[in-house]
């Protein structure tokens, strides 16, 4: 990319966060006690919607729909792996361990992140949940290179204590968008990486007082060009301005 066309590409994600955030304050004023506490079978929306398509970033085909006939009704489809229902099911758990626990917590510690993870793998791969891996991994149809399993331990503390102290000045949205990059690139899981890293990212995003999802479709605001520009090696303007010298290896919304 050129670099007026990275300037204005750049100039543009600080428009949008700017804009988001003078529409977290208009819901703040339109509902005072939260947006879960506001419309009526929100918090339930959400659940089903973010578990939907989390998993659907993995290849998990349950539908929308589907997802909740499994989530709330407990209810078996018709040609759908027994893994997906699982999949669907653990994804709704883990979700509930954000809203009711960590999202509440000012500090979020490794073993925090450890019992997210275990709630996300606990009926599919119940060896490897909540357990760092211990051998190397890699992506299908990708040539990134993950870090050695003997360095995970360490890249993950740092990690924790990232999340926990980010530099002065960062955009909330921002931190979220890093810490699931920086989760992902770390890969410290044998399976589930994508699944925590944007549970965690919602985490972050929740407790700054966004109430909406935080999977984000490809191409939309600065999630999607930070983590492009991060993985090029050469990070985006705004991440580059605000994260410090810290290194670092379906349906719509009811009522809203």
């Amino acid at each position: 990319m050129r670099p007026e066309a990275a300037y204005r590409h750049e100039s543009a994600v600080e428009n949008e966060l700017a804009v988001l955030w003078a529409d977290v304050a208009r819901l703040g004023e339109r509902f005072p006690d939260g947006v879960e506490a506001g419309i009526a079978q929100y918090r339930e929306w959400l659940r089903n919607e973010l578990t939907y398509s989390s998993n659907a970033l993995e290849g998990n085909t349950l539908s929308s729909i589907e997802t909740r006939m499994v989530v709330e009704d407990g209810l078996v489809i018709p040609d759908k792996s027994l893994r997906e229902h699982l999949e669907a099911r653990d994804h709704a758990i883990a979700w509930d361990y954000v809203t009711d626990v960590l999202e509440r917590r000012t500090v979020i510690s490794a073993s925090d992140v450890l019992s997210l993870h275990r709630r996300v793998l606990y009926s599919t791969n119940n060896s490897e949940a909540g357990v760092l891996r211990r051998v190397g991994v890699r992506v299908a149809g990708s040539h990134t290179v993950f870090p050695n399993a003997l360095k995970v331990p360490d890249l993950f503390d740092r990690l924790v204590a990232d999340i926990n102290q980010p530099p002065d000045g960062l955009d909330p949205v921002v931190h979220a968008a890093l810490a699931h990059l920086d989760l992902v690139k770390i890969h410290p899981f044998v399976d589930g990486n994508g699944r925590a890293a944007r549970l965690v990212m919602n985490v972050l995003l929740r407790r700054s007082g966004l109430p909406g999802p935080g999977d984000l479709p490809e191409g939309s605001g600065h999630v999607h060009h930070c983590s492009r520009a991060c993985r090029s090696g050469r990070g985006c303007r705004t991440c580059r301005s605000r994260r410090g010298t810290r290194a670092r290896d379906g349906p719509a919304a009811p009522g809203v």
